[in-house]
């Protein structure tokens, strides 16, 4: 069932030319918070505490999208929704809202049909905070009221901006930074999120991020991060798994020595 309709600006792409992840974190959150109003739907109190983003396609400037959702009918997921984002009917990302109440005359699918929706490396909750390791403090400024949703909530997409200046900052001070790009071509981006909200903070809270790299691979690495007010009143956790990419290329390469060096 379509939820949302939208397009690619210019204003929100980012450094590596493509959507920046808040974006794609949006048009899931509308997506979301539309079911409710759908003809047909009954889906009292939609408030999913955990969802897992995959992306699959990276999309440009000009590019239409249209998010469709369905439920999942079968599985360890049945009763989660799934959201799959498509431009020119290729599948460009998806979001899976974990079991986020009860919900009636929403289409449903078998989870075979959305397994590219499916939790891949970071499947199950967020584990808990650990402050160890070579850890990093954004400050990310107050909460404003522009910042919440037409519930008063922080939305899924303004904790995703926060978090992704910490992990920009974070992985920077490693060295995965702008000269890196400039001289080699590699960068990093985003291929799978999952988001743990917490609770929330009234207007004028200033909010700030701790990011730690916590997961390695031969491509990839992730980077989880706690998001909290300066009283410790925490908001969400976030994880976000990476690759590192030849910008010539577009494709994944291995891991820098120096970053496996610095992470920990």
């Amino acid at each position: 069932m379509p939820t949302l309709h939208g397009r690619v600006e210019s204003w929100e792409c980012d450094f590596n030319g493509h959507w920046n992840a808040r974006f794609y974190a949006r048009s899931f959150q509308l997506g979301g918070d539309t079911i409710p109003f759908l003809p047909g739907v009954a889906a009292p109190g939609y408030h999913p505490r955990t969802r897992h983003i995959r992306f699959h396609r990276e999309l440009f400037v000009g590019a239409a999208i249209e998010l469709r959702s369905a439920l999942v009918a079968d599985g360890p997921h049945m009763g989660s929704v799934a959201h799959l984002l498509c431009s020119g009917g290729r599948l460009s990302a998806t979001c899976l809202d974990i079991r986020p109440g009860p919900i009636e005359g929403l289409p449903q699918l078998a989870a075979q049909e959305l397994a590219l929706a499916l939790p891949r490396g970071l499947s199950g909750p967020c584990p808990p905070w650990q402050d160890s390791g070579n850890v990093s403090t954004c400050e990310t400024g107050p909460l404003r009221q522009a910042d919440l949703d037409h519930e008063g909530r922080i939305p899924m997409d303004e904790i995703i901006r926060r978090t992704a200046y910490a992990t920009h900052g974070h992985v920077a001070a490693l060295g995965l930074d702008e000269t890196l790009l400039k001289e080699t071509g590699i960068s990093r981006m985003a291929v799978e999120s999952r988001f743990c909200r917490l609770g929330d903070c009234p207007v004028g809270t200033p909010l700030r991020v701790w990011a730690r790299v916590s997961q390695l691979g031969q491509k990839s690495f992730t980077v989880s991060h706690l998001v909290e007010s300066h009283a410790g009143q925490a908001v969400a956790l976030v994880d976000h798994n990476l690759i590192t990419v030849d910008l010539n290329s577009r494709r994944a390469v291995d891991l820098p020595d120096f970053l496996r060096k610095a992470a920990f």
